[in-house]
């Protein structure tokens, strides 16, 4: 028994002009991710503690980098500096000696027949954490910003 088929019209043109968008979605996230970056960037870089400003200047952006077959885009935000977790996360000071051995710490008995003691601990200024919450609240903004200028670019 022959079935019935019914054309579709348009439906052609509507696969055409979804290629086309998905072509240039690539290039469109990616510039802007970029700027997303940038502006975390000089964010995390005006509110770096500065006392001798070279974590403030440590702070890199690297490219769009594509995981996941690439279904997942990523841009990082790094520093260069070797003190630059330190900061961020904060850290215990110690004064009077050594407080590894052999590569592991020693514990609080190790320590004192030492003669090192613990003066406490700094903080951490979670100044990338900080800067990545601001972000993330922009976001969906700035996605929803590409995608009306997509579909205003396939609607015309």
């Amino acid at each position: 028994m022959p079935r019935a088929s019914k054309d579709v019209y348009g439906f052609d043109e509507l696969e055409k002009a979804f290629t086309k968008l998905k072509k240039k979605y690539p290039d469109n996230a990616d510039a802007m991710l970029m700027a997303q970056g940038r502006a975390v960037q000089r964010d995390v870089k005006s509110t770096t503690p500065r006392k001798t400003g070279k974590l403030r200047r440590s702070w890199t952006l690297k490219k769009v980098k594509e995981y996941k077959g690439g279904k997942v885009r990523v841009v990082r935000i790094q520093s260069r500096a070797p003190h630059a977790h330190l900061v961020e996360y904060g850290h215990k000071i110690y004064r009077g000696g050594k407080t590894r051995r052999n590569g592991r710490k020693m514990n609080r008995v190790q320590l004192a027949v030492r003669g090192v003691k613990s003066l406490g601990s700094v903080e951490g200024k979670k100044v990338l954490e900080k800067a990545m919450n601001r972000a993330r609240s922009r976001f969906p903004r700035e996605a929803e910003k590409l995608l009306n200028k997509l579909v205003k670019e396939f609607d015309g």
